[in-house]
């Protein structure tokens, strides 16, 4: 146990495990490569709970695309794969924040920062756009 209020100089880490075609993750390099906030990295059962909602939304996202592949598995980049489920893992965490905020100052300048929860869920889901094969950039009008 630390008493000292300090970070962790690195963090714990935790394995998701899986379902042995996309890669395991780790929570130690979302923290890492995504800069979580001490609030949240310093919660390992926090991070594992986002963390494995994160892996299972992304999965169900590409469940279809990865039937339609049959046994290829040359479309599927790992680290873009990762870049999804991390981005949507942050974009959790961030908006777990506002059941634990009011309407303060620190509230609304977090909704204009760049380090919000819609930013982070556009990265996810452009990651999972590019992991199919389908432009970033397309859009569909209603006529």
């Amino acid at each position: 146990m630390d008493f000292t209020a300090m970070p962790k100089a690195s963090p714990d880490s935790h394995i998701v495990t899986n379902d042995g075609f996309y890669p395991d993750l780790d929570t130690a390099e979302l923290i890492q490569q995504y800069a979580v906030e001490t609030e949240f990295s310093m919660k390992d059962e926090m991070l594992v709970y986002h963390l494995t909602l994160a892996t299972h939304d992304v999965n169900q996202l590409l469940r279809a695309y990865r039937l339609q592949q049959g046994d290829k598995t040359d479309w599927l980049n790992p680290l873009l794969y990762k870049h999804a489920v991390y981005s949507l893992a942050k974009a959790q965490l961030l908006f777990s924040r506002f059941g634990t905020t009011h309407r303060d100052q620190r509230a609304a300048q977090q909704l204009q920062a760049s380090d919000n929860e819609p930013y982070w869920r556009e990265n996810s889901m452009l990651a999972i756009r590019k992991l199919q094969g389908i432009s970033p950039t397309f859009t569909v009008s209603l006529l």
